[in-house]
């Protein structure tokens, strides 16, 4: 059965517009990502710099144990350097945590 050249123009019409509107969701589609992609690579880039802060500052304790050690004894200088090293450590790891979810967010 052949058709004729108005309806194959109607076929062609109506598969452009589906083609347009599939084009669109792709488009559309790719922009969310990109726009999250580039969210979570400055929230990354954020977490780093905290970390980064985090461990300069837990320097500055470290140096200042040194000036005390003089003034504290040794077992009491050892718990205070113990519990200021676990909270160090404790927010380095969930700074971490929360990068790796945002990298495996970002692969996604």
């Amino acid at each position: 059965m052949k058709l004729t050249m108005e309806e194959q123009i109607k076929q062609l019409t109506v598969a452009l517009e589906q083609a347009r509107k599939e084009a669109e969701k792709w488009q559309t589609g790719a922009e969310i990502y990109e726009a999250q992609a580039t969210e979570l690579q400055e929230t990354m880039q954020l977490m780093a710099q905290e970390i980064e802060k985090l461990r300069h500052e837990n320097e500055v304790p470290r140096q200042k144990q040194v000036q005390v050690q003089t003034m504290i004894p040794v077992k009491q200088q050892r718990v205070v350097a113990d519990q200021e090293l676990a909270h160090y450590r404790i927010i380095e790891d969930a700074l971490i945590s929360k990068i790796q979810q945002l990298e495996q967010q970002l692969r996604k």
